[in-house]
């Protein structure tokens, strides 16, 4: 009766996962997913007033990511190539801006892409840490920077925005 009863509750949890599973968009399986595993964009371990800080932010903002651990800006070009991300010439609305000059490199956030191909960008610690300025990088300088293309974050969790 035991074993009855125990077959009859088990065939009748699998129909109704089942059910609930082509009920949703996505599934049930993807949606446990979400629930059980991290944002990959979660915690910030850039230095605050570093300009890897603020750039993974605004990524973050825009429900992309980024890696969390491409240290210092000279190498996230070459780490986020590493990482499969789309690194290039091509300058767009929310990719990074990076270049290995100066004492660590440096990335940016590009807001947008002007018609004469000249571009604004907004980044952190460019003169002052913590200071966050825009600037508009003419379109004849575009050429010396790397571009990096943001990936779309799987699992974005806000909480408390």
């Amino acid at each position: 009766m035991k074993k009855w009863f125990t077959a009859i509750a088990i065939t009748s949890l699998a129909i109704g996962l089942y059910y609930v599973d082509k009920q949703m968009e996505d599934g049930l399986w993807a949606n446990i997913e979400y629930i059980i595993l991290p944002d990959p964009m979660a915690y910030n371990a850039y230095e605050k007033g570093e300009c890897t800080f603020y750039v993974f932010e605004e990524i973050k903002k825009d429900g992309n990511m980024i890696g969390v651990d491409w240290h210092d800006a000279e190498l996230w070009a070459s780490n986020a190539t590493d990482d499969d991300y789309n690194v290039d010439q091509k300058p767009a609305p929310g990719a990074v801006l990076q270049t290995e000059r100066g004492e660590l490199g440096h990335v940016a956030y590009i807001e947008s892409v002007k018609e004469d191909g000249s571009l604004v960008i907004f980044e952190m610690n460019y003169n002052t840490p913590y200071e966050i300025t825009e600037r508009l990088i003419p379109s004849e300088k575009v050429d010396q920077y790397s571009y990096i293309h943001p990936k779309e974050n799987p699992r974005p969790k806000s909480i408390g925005t």
